[in-house]
């Protein structure tokens, strides 16, 4: 007879033995994973080989802006620098221009409310005559020069009231200090019972600089300075026994105001107490 198998020994043996081999169907499934990890595997390094491309390309590119910005900013600092040289002569020239064009003025005078027409087709003989009359200036009758004189050339108005000015240029700049100072000494002009008046001719920049000077000028008047105002726009006073020049009325007010203080300034109550 055959001995029988003990059911736990065969359970034992089945348990604790090699496992039963795989079958062909799980094998391939195995297969088919390795075979999709490699597959995303290679993707990946594709992918990043792509990127490690993409990247290098945007470091040339960044190194070229890199650059360009870098010749830009010298460019421009160039720039700056040759516009600032510009500016400063442009300042410079602007300067000149306007000491020639004043200069050019030098010896001009602006005769304001003067009807139109009173002086005729000769304005200048007209000049040479009446002025020194009005003036009540005879030494000027036969040596009075005037080069030429003309109306302005603004539209003439209807307005009878508001005649163009006669502007003329006088031969010797002496004759037109003259003349400025004999109508301010002899206050309002008339013409025909009608007020007229006199001015030097010059540039409205200069005009408004002069202007300036009013103020310090009253006030060298107030303190009895001896003061003269210079082409172009230059205060000249004499102070203390100095002789000072300003081209800044601000500047001129400043220091006749901090010359004039006491020495020693009186004190005030609080430190009268406190002694």
């Amino acid at each position: 007879d055959r001995p029988t198998e003990d059911p736990s020994t065969s359970t034992q043996d089945s348990e604790c033995g090699d496992p039963p081999p795989s079958s062909p169907q799980s094998l391939e499934g195995q297969a088919n994973s390795t075979e999709l990890i490699l597959q995303g595997i290679r993707e990946i390094k594709s992918s990043i080989s792509a990127m490690d491309k993409k990247l290098e390309t945007y470091a040339k590119r960044l190194d070229e802006i890199e650059h360009r910005v870098g010749n830009t900013e010298d460019s421009v600092l160039s720039l700056e620098n040759t516009v600032q040289q510009l500016r400063e002569s442009v300042v410079k020239l602007q300067s000149k221009t306007d000491d020639l064009e004043n200069r050019s003025r030098r010896c001009n005078l602006r005769l304001v409310g003067l009807p139109e027409g009173e002086e005729g087709r000769d304005p200048v003989s007209f000049l040479e005559t009446w002025l020194p009359t009005v003036l009540n200036m005879p030494e000027l009758i036969e040596n009075l020069e005037i080069e030429r004189a003309h109306r302005s050339f603004a539209p003439r108005t209807r307005d009878s009231d508001r005649p163009r000015m006669l502007l003329f240029k006088l031969l010797r700049y002496r004759d037109k200090e003259n003349i400025l100072r004999q109508a301010r000494k002899l206050g309002t002009l008339t013409y025909n019972n009608k007020p007229i008046y006199l001015f030097p001719d010059m540039s409205a920049e200069l005009f408004q600089k002069r202007k300036s000077f009013l103020g310090i000028k009253r006030l060298c008047k107030d303190l009895d300075i001896p003061f003269a105002l210079l082409f172009p726009a230059r205060l000249r006073i004499d102070f203390k026994g100095q002789r000072l020049f300003f081209t800044s009325p601000l500047d001129a007010e400043n220091h006749i105001k901090m010359s004039s203080l006491p020495e020693n300034p009186p004190s005030s109550p609080k430190q009268q107490r406190q002694r």
